[in-house]
């Protein structure tokens, strides 16, 4: 009776972390307010304070410098292989730059800042997260999809001299040329990146809530299917729906190997159906389907080769093409930091890709052929750590750090660092695969949590 008491007594505990000590509570907090800031630093920019546009674009770097500062004094700075590692590779390519590059402190600082400054701030967030607060973050990650949804199909009807679609700055027109008269909506995001980042992770969200746990409500989990069916035409953004498409299949692989697969997969049919039932009966639906059909056909239609040739060959020629490109380049590259769009902007006076837009082209042009390739390496390499992890804690029951890996992986191997909305997703993505897994030592086994059962 005793041990039958026992038992009852600890089914009904929450599933709660450890209750952490005042640092990890801090930096918990700390680690709350860089996932805020990322959503809504371009709506700064953008709409309150756009004479602070500039300053603005480094908004979440105090808030990762309070977090250094924060484990620094007590001794948890995250030393694993990975961060020393860049942390080593960026230094030399600081020097070469100094000695052998452009020279210029300033591009230096901001290739250091794009290469290096944000990455322990991930795992720092892998640290005092666990799979609970990763689950709380995707309940308000999905009411906030709901609202972000309403903004973007407001920018879609809107003209591009609307208030609701300045730019940065405050200047006129922050959507980019789409079909049909209509222009993609970027959200409260700079550009149009943000809103591709933000619904990825929104998929995540709703597919792990469909199928690795059950503690979201049945209603947010159909509004917020419906807001993701919505939002994908209205984006009119290709890079979207392949996107959620790859989260989709992780999500659908996972369930299928895990204990009660019919189920996880009946209630992704289920959910989808009503969201889609719900999407429907929307006039924009149909309005944002004709514009995002018709920018699918003229880009990757036959008269751009089809999809073999606009995306996988694209994809080819950005992974292959800067290694076969090299033979004006200096041994060193031209220095850190001159490839991103702001250095650019402060060596030329003129925003642009100098050294292309790819970002492994980025990554030779400005380091050389040798110290490029280990830079990449090293972003292969922490892809399949993340990867095998996540292997491991599925064979035990929880696929959730998959699912979110699956919209983290592309940044962390060939993401566009020097975007600074892609570098704070591709920091929260790794972060947020690493709470994933995090479980305390004895979690609360219930009928609601089949991924556990």
């Amino acid at each position: 009776m005793a041990a039958r008491a026992k038992q009852v007594k600890r089914d009904k505990e929450p599933l709660h972390p450890p209750q952490s000590d005042q640092v990890d509570q801090v930096l918990r907090y700390l680690g709350w307010a860089y996932i805020l800031l990322l959503v809504i630093e371009g709506a700064l920019r953008k709409w309150l304070l756009p004479g602070l546009s500039d300053v603005l674009l480094l908004a979440r770097d105090p808030v990762v410098l309070a977090a250094y500062g924060w484990c620094l004094i007590h001794k948890r700075l995250p030393f694993n292989g990975y961060v020393v590692a860049a942390a080593l590779l960026t230094l030399l390519c600081a020097l070469t730059a100094t000695f052998w590059g452009h020279g210029d402190i300033r591009v230096t600082l901001f290739g250091i800042r794009t290469n290096f400054l944000h990455f322990p701030f991930a795992f720092i967030m892998g640290r005092v997260f666990f799979r609970e607060d990763v689950i709380r973050i995707g309940r308000w990650w999905l009411w906030g999809s709901l609202a972000m949804t309403v903004i973007i199909v407001l920018q879609f009807y809107s003209p591009q001299s609307a208030w609701i679609n300045r730019s940065v700055g405050g200047a006129e027109g922050g959507g980019f040329a789409g079909a049909l008269g209509r222009y993609r909506p970027p959200g409260t995001f700079s550009f149009i990146i943000g809103t591709v980042q933000f619904y990825t992770l929104t998929t995540a969200f709703l597919i792990a809530g469909m199928t690795q746990h059950r503690r979201y409500s049945q209603l947010l989990v159909i509004l917020s299917a419906g807001a993701l069916l919505l939002a994908i035409p209205v984006s009119i953004s290709r890079s979207l729906i392949l996107s959620c498409a790859i989260t989709i299949m992780t999500g659908l692989a996972t369930a299928g190997m895990q204990k009660g697969a019919a189920l996880r997969l009946f209630r992704i049919l289920v959910f989808g159906v009503l969201g889609l039932l719900i999407v429907a009966q929307i006039p924009v639906f149909d309005e944002a389907r004709e514009a995002f059909t018709a920018r699918w056909e003229s880009s990757t239609g036959k008269a751009k080769g089809g999809f073999k040739e606009a995306i996988l060959g694209r994809v080819v020629e950005m992974l292959t093409g800067p290694f076969t490109e090299t033979a004006e380049l200096p041994i060193f590259g031209y220095g850190i930091g001159m490839g991103t769009q702001v250095g650019s902007q402060l060596m030329t006076g003129e925003e642009g890709f100098s050294l292309g837009e790819s970002e492994w082209y980025r990554m030779i042009g400005e380091y050389g052929l040798a110290l490029g390739f280990l830079f990449i390496v090293w972003r292969i390499a922490l892809t399949f750590k993340l990867f095998t992890l996540g292997m491991t804690a599925l064979r035990r029951g929880n696929g959730l750090g998959l699912i979110i890996l699956s919209t983290a992986a592309f940044n962390i191997i060939t993401g566009q660092l020097g975007q600074t909305t892609v570098n704070g997703f591709t920091v929260i993505g790794i972060g947020l695969t690493i709470a994933a897994m995090r479980i305390p030592k004895t979690p609360k086994k219930t009928t609601d949590e089949p991924s556990e059962a």
